[in-house]
Parts: C-alpha cells; structure tokens; sequence
C-alpha cells in the first residue's frame, strides 16, 4: 500500500535541500499484526486499515523533524519539531493524555488520537474520528486545543482517511512549497512557510 512513500520522502528531501532546509524522516520497524491487535484491545477501537498498514510498513514515523529538538521537552508525545505518528507502543499512551482533556463530559470518547504536531509546538494533534467509518476509513480531524470534538467534527476534516491525510502533506511541500500542516490557515502559513 505504501510503495508510493519512498518517492515522496525523496521529492520531499529534494525540495528541502534547495530552500536550505534541515528536516528529516525517521521510520520503524514494521509492526506486526499482534501489536496491531494488541493496540486495537487496549485502545478500545478497531484501527482504520490504511493505518495499520502504514505500521506494517513503519511502526510510527517522524517526519520533517529536526535531528535536534528545539525545545527541551521530555513528554513521550513530542515530536523534536516534526509530525509524530504513534507507533503501537506509543498510541494507547498518548489517547490516555489527551483523553484527560478531550472525553466528552458523558465519558464517550469519539476519536483515536494518532499524530502529535510538534512543529507547532502547541499540543495540537490529528485523530481519526471513530463515528465516521466508511470502508474501514476514518476521517482525520485536526485537533486544535482550544476547541472540542465537536467542533473538530464540525469544522475540522482535513482528510478521509489515513492515507489521504498523509500524501496531502507530502504534497503540500513538494507541489507547493509550504509547511506540511496544509490544513493551517493561510496566514500562520505563510509565517511558517519553507
């Protein structure tokens, strides 16, 4: 499924080399299916496909990162500046932190938190909302701190699925030179652009 990623990480790395800029990818081990089972059980949810398939290709990426983090921090979920995909060992520990501020006030959780934005540095996350399973596919919710799930829903589908969520990054740096949190509006863009 991911046989595409290996030629968008090297455009990526092209386009960040011309504009002088020192970001990179760090990948995993693949995942194998009983630590995706093991995930799905403490998590509570089935994961969406084009998720665990990306374990099975990487368990948990950090891309367009710094090799070195700009701001000391010692959390498990940050970032050192780039996109954080949790890995199976990582995710149900980092829902757990964001569960304590985001679970609904009826303790029905709606969403599987699994990238920290580091970059931004400001605790913002994605997530996969659960009510919205098609073909095995969540959409991807930006999840901004200063907001609920409900407005997530409501506002803040930046992609269909997975797979979707993580070429649209890709994208947005090579085919248009900006920040890979293409769902950020235009003017904190621009002051974060490439």
């Amino acid at each position: 499924m991911y046989t595409w990623l290996p030629k968008k990480v090297e455009q990526a790395q092209q386009v960040l080399k011309a504009r002088n800029v020192k970001l990179g990818f760090k990948f995993n081990s693949p995942a194998n299916q009983g630590e995706i089972q093991r995930c799905e059980e403490e998590l509570g949810f089935i994961l969406p496909d084009s998720y665990k398939e990306f374990l099975k290709f990487s368990n948990g990426a950090n891309l367009f990162c710094n090799d070195e983090p700009r701001v000391e921090i010692t959390l498990p979920w940050f970032a050192d500046s780039g996109i954080l995909i949790q890995s199976t060992s990582t995710i149900v520990a980092f829902n757990q932190n964001q569960d304590k501020v985001y679970v609904e006030d009826n303790g029905e959780k709606k969403y599987i938190a699994f990238c920290y934005l580091g970059y931004l540095a400001t605790g913002d996350f994605c997530s996969f909302d659960v009510t919205t399973n098609v073909d095995s596919e969540y959409k991807v919710l930006d999840c901004q701190h200063d907001f609920s799930f409900k407005d997530w829903q409501a506002e803040h589908v930046i992609a269909n699925s997975f797979e979707d969520w993580l070429i649209k990054i890709f994208d947005e740096v090579i085919y248009n030179n900006n920040r890979p949190e293409y769902w950020i509006p235009s003017p904190l863009q621009k002051e974060f652009s490439l």
